[in-house]
């Protein structure tokens, strides 16, 4: 399987690259490497600055379709994997738990679903997901029709829900998906 890392946002809200905040002294996209390596054969970070990512020696994929958001960098991610199944995740999410991912892993099995994705109480958590290569074409068809909010894209797809309490069975921490938007909530979490 592969590991892709979406790093192509704007950051607008942030003011800076969230890929390289730092939670300790180390820089969120590699804190998700080093994570992401035990669990995947291949890594791929999805971004459009290719260059600042050369430091990482790791195949960098602009999207697609630049600017249309995470539904381009994911979809770029798929056409470039070399497996069928992928697990994406927002370079803004720095507490990674290895063992949600490992539980949400053990449920791809034979092409069942197109979509694995967590769901708290905010809703489907799609930038911390499985994906099946069977999602390039209803992503290109949702990029050429604008629709680019990838709750939309999940109603047109196959799709295994983990609904938390799934995951708190099994054993596992939710923080993973927290996802840090702001400077604020930056503070918040990493001082």
């Amino acid at each position: 399987m592969t590991g892709i890392i979406l790093a192509g946002g704007k950051s607008v809200r942030m003011g800076t690259n969230k890929a390289f905040l730092k939670y300790g002294n180390t820089p969120f996209i590699e804190i998700q490497i080093d994570i992401l390596r035990h669990l995947f054969r291949e890594i791929i970070i999805s971004a459009n600055d290719v260059h600042l990512y050369d430091y990482l020696k790791l195949p960098v994929v602009p999207d697609v379709q630049p600017g249309k958001g995470p539904i381009s960098g994911i979809c770029a991610g798929l056409i470039q994997a070399k497996y069928s199944y992928a697990f994406a995740i927002a370079c803004d999410m720095p507490f990674v738990n290895k063992e949600v991912i490992l539980y949400m892993k053990g449920l791809v099995k034979n092409n069942d679903y197109d979509v694995i994705v967590p769901h708290t109480v905010r809703g489907p958590e799609p930038l911390h997901a499985f994906y099946s290569k069977n999602c390039i074409a209803t992503m290109q068809q949702c990029l050429e029709e604008e629709n680019l909010r990838l709750t939309d894209f999940l109603k047109k797809v196959n799709v295994r829900h983990v609904k938390v309490e799934e995951l708190m069975k099994a054993g596992t921490d939710i923080k993973s998906f927290i996802n840090l938007n702001t400077y604020k909530e930056y503070e918040k979490y990493c001082s």
